[in-house]
C-alpha cells in the first residue's frame, strides 16, 4: 500500500509541475483539485494481489481390476512311444537264416534260429558273426548290453584265443543245439559274463555260441532261442 501511495505522490508532483508551467493560476487550481481527487479515490481501493492459478489436475478413471487367471487344464497323459527304429538293428521276430564264414577260410555254415514274436533284434551286418539282443529299444544297444552271439571260427585255436584272458572258468556239461553236441563252459571276460558252447560243425569251421546276460535255463525264451537252433 505504501508503495502504491508514494507512486501517485511522485505522479502527483509531475502533473502540478507540468501544470505550474503550462497554465495559469486557476487552470493550475482546477488540475490540482482534480488530481487529489483521484488520488484519494485510489488510495480508497483495496489493492488486488495477482493470484496464481493451480492447473486442474487431470481426471483420470480408475484402472480396472485385473480379472483372475483361469487355473490351466491338465496336460493329458501323453502316450507311450513305440520302440525306436534303428536300422542297424531290425526286429529278430519270426525264423532267422543267416550264413556264417569262418574268417580266411571257405568254411561257411547256414544257421536257422526262430526269436519271438517280440523284443528280440539283430544285427544287421555280419563279419562272420550273428548277434541277438533281449532289448524293447534298438536304439540303445551298447557293448556290454545281454546277447546271444553265433560266431564261426576256422579252428579250436581261434575260439580259445583270448583263453588267458579268462577269468573264473568253469566246465559245463555238453549240449545238444541243432543236433550236434557242444562243449560248454562258463567264465568271465572284459568285465561279462559268459556262458559258451562250441564244437565242429559237419561242414566244416567250429562253431561258439555265447551267451552273456541272457537266462536260458529251461522254459526261458534263451532257452527257446537255442533249441530252435537247425543247421542247413
Amino acid at each position: 500500500m505504501k508503495n502504491v501511495q508514494r507512486t501517485l505522490a511522485a505522479a502527483l508532483a509531475a502533473i502540478l509541475l507540468a501544470g505550474l508551467t503550462a497554465c495559469s493560476a486557476g487552470d493550475v487550481t482546477n488540475e490540482v483539485d482534480s488530481g487529489l481527487a483521484e488520488l484519494k479515490s485510489q488510495a480508497a481501493e483495496p489493492a488486488v494481489e495477482p493470484q496464481t492459478e493451480t492447473p486442474a489436475q487431470p481426471k483420470t478413471d480408475p484402472a480396472p481390476e485385473p480379472e483372475p487367471a483361469a487355473d490351466p487344464e491338465p496336460a493329458a497323459d501323453p502316450e507311450p512311444a513305440p520302440a525306436a527304429e534303428n536300422p542297424d538293428y531290425p526286429s529278430a521276430a519270426g525264423l532267422n537264416t543267416p550264413t556264417l564264414e569262418a574268417f580266411g577260410t571257405d568254411y561257411t555254415l547256414v544257421l536257422n534260429v526262430t526269436c519271438p514274436d517280440q523284443g528280440w533284434y539283430k544285427s544287421a551286418t555280419s563279419f562272420g558273426d550273428f548277434k541277438l539282443f533281449p532289448t524293447d529299444d534298438p536304439s540303445h544297444i551298447f557293448s556290454g548290453d545281454p546277447r546271444i552271439n553265433f560266431e564261426l571260427k576256422s579252428g579250436l585255436d581261434k575260439i580259445d584265443y583270448y583263453y588267458d584272458d579268462f577269468e573264473n572258468v568253469e566246465e559245463l556239461p555238453p549240449r545238444t543245439i541243432g543236433g550236434v553236441e557242444l562243449a560248454g563252459r562258463t567264465y568271465k571276460n572284459v568285465g561279462m559274463w559268459w556262458t559258451e558252447y562250441y564244437g565242429e560243425m559237419p561242414t566244416g569251421g567250429w562253431l561258439s555260441i555265447r551267451i552273456s546276460g541272457v537266462d536260458i535255463e529251461p522254459g526261458t525264451e534263451g532257452d527257446a532261442i537255442l533249441n530252435s537252433v537247425t543247421f542247413g
